[in-house]
């Protein structure tokens, strides 16, 4: 029997881009024996009904939607309308917000960098707002990483190395959706890109940032090298991985002096760069896994 999978992804990248970026991912569905159909999350329209979501097009054919996009609210209407969606809503929620990410893996005791998430103010308090961040360098120290609650690929996270700095910083952000890490200067630069299905760390790479910049992303001109975790990394990623509910994972862990840390936890990345690297055909692996 021929399975019938709908591939959602991010209205920014076309389906022609979308296709080029992942042909593994293509082949591994031939040989699975998968149709796939793609669709961005602009294009899947649906409507709240009392307790119902109703939509135009039939979704119910699909044996599952496997999700390469972060819109959590497109997810959980495919959901309510009876789809099998990998990763769920709530998984792709959590990991979106950092803020509510870096609670959840706390709660679990999931190792991860001091944390401090800047307070929501209904009007920006000069006076309160220097108060609280004084709080957080004497718990933090100084530099401190400013992170967005959103965002990826190196946007919205920023070093600062003094108190004005970070006043000005947050000021210009009238405070808004911002969280406060401690500086891991031993990892500055770098981090360790796992990719976990299920319970199982199946490739992983190091990342190395461009000289001078304490982020490593690939976006921003890092490079990217095959690593072999030890179990603690391997653990780690797992663990956060399951904490928030994820099928599959993309985790960032950071060393530091204390040991690893998860810095980030991921529904979905370039999974390309795993096969270029490691030599690993991770669609293949995540098709079979879900399949």
């Amino acid at each position: 029997m021929r399975g019938k999978v709908l591939v959602v992804h991010d209205d920014g990248i076309s389906e022609e881009e979308f296709i080029e970026k992942n042909q593994l991912f293509l082949q591994a569905a031939k040989d699975n024996n998968i149709s796939l159909t793609f669709k961005t999350n602009a294009e899947i329209y649906s409507f709240i009904d009392n307790n119902n979501v109703k939509c135009h097009d039939s979704y119910s054919t699909y044996n599952y939607a496997l999700f390469f996009d972060k819109d959590a609210h497109v997810a959980k209407n495919l959901e309510m309308m009876g789809v099998k969606v990998v990763n769920s809503s709530r998984a792709i929620d959590m990991c979106e917000n950092k803020a509510n990410l870096y609670q959840e893996l706390a709660k679990y005791n999931v190792n991860i960098p001091k944390t401090v998430i800047f307070p929501t103010m209904t009007r920006f308090d000069k006076t309160k707002a220097i108060n609280f961040l004084n709080d957080a360098i004497e718990d933090l120290g100084l530099p401190i990483v400013v992170k967005g609650w959103y965002g990826d690929s190196g946007r919205n996270v920023f070093l600062v190395k003094t108190k004005q700095e970070l006043y000005n910083l947050v000021e210009k952000y009238q405070g808004k959706e911002l969280l406060l890490q401690e500086y891991i200067l031993e990892s500055s630069g770098t981090d360790i890109r796992m990719f976990v299905i299920k319970n199982k760390v199946v490739a992983s790479y190091s990342r190395q940032g461009v000289s001078g910049d304490f982020r490593s992303n690939l976006t921003l001109g890092g490079t990217m090298s095959n690593y072999i975790p030890t179990y603690i990394d391997e653990q780690l990623a797992i663990n956060a991985s399951k904490v928030v509910g994820c099928d599959f994972a993309i985790v960032d862990i950071l060393r530091s002096i204390n040991g690893p840390v998860v810095c980030e936890v991921n529904t979905t990345a370039n999974i390309n760069n795993f096969y270029k690297t490691c030599n690993v055909n991770v669609p293949e692996l995540l098709l079979k896994s879900i399949k």
